[in-house]
């Protein structure tokens, strides 16, 4: 049986103007490199998700979190070659300010703003398109 890693993420499904701010990951690994992300990462020694989200999408796009407000906690498993990786999402629905995006080039190719039907066509990561599945679900039974 392979050891298992476990590791805690806030993510932010960033919101402006009825689009979503997605990133193309730059990765060393054929299986996460150019696949399409949230901005988001690790918890820090002592940070909160909370904490956490405003901080990544600040370090990842550069722009500033106006709101965010916690919807799921999600639980995927990634099988690696010599371990069985377990990432605890931590799902927030963000608003972003008006700035322009900057993206860290040392960990992104691209970025892009989608409607959720594009959202849903990207080449995502897996675990991003079962939050995203989710997210549009509840936000759309909320509009009803």
């Amino acid at each position: 049986m392979k050891p298992n890693k476990e590791v805690t993420i806030a993510v932010g499904l960033c919101e402006r103007d009825g689009k979503f701010l997605f990133l193309q990951r730059k990765h060393a690994l054929d299986m996460w490199d150019q696949k399409w992300e949230f901005p988001g990462g690790k918890l820090e020694n002592d940070e909160t998700p909370e904490q956490a989200v405003i901080r990544e999408v600040q370090e990842e796009t550069g722009l500033t979190v106006l709101s965010q407000t916690f919807f799921l906690k999600h639980q995927h498993d990634w099988d690696l070659p010599n371990k069985t990786l377990t990432v605890h999402l931590h799902c927030f629905h963000v608003q972003l300010d008006a700035g322009e995006v900057i993206i860290e080039q040392e960990n992104a190719h691209q970025y892009r703003w989608c409607t959720p039907d594009e959202a849903l066509e990207l080449d995502s990561l897996d675990a991003n398109h079962d939050i995203l599945n989710i997210f549009f679900k509840k936000h759309a039974q909320n509009l009803d």
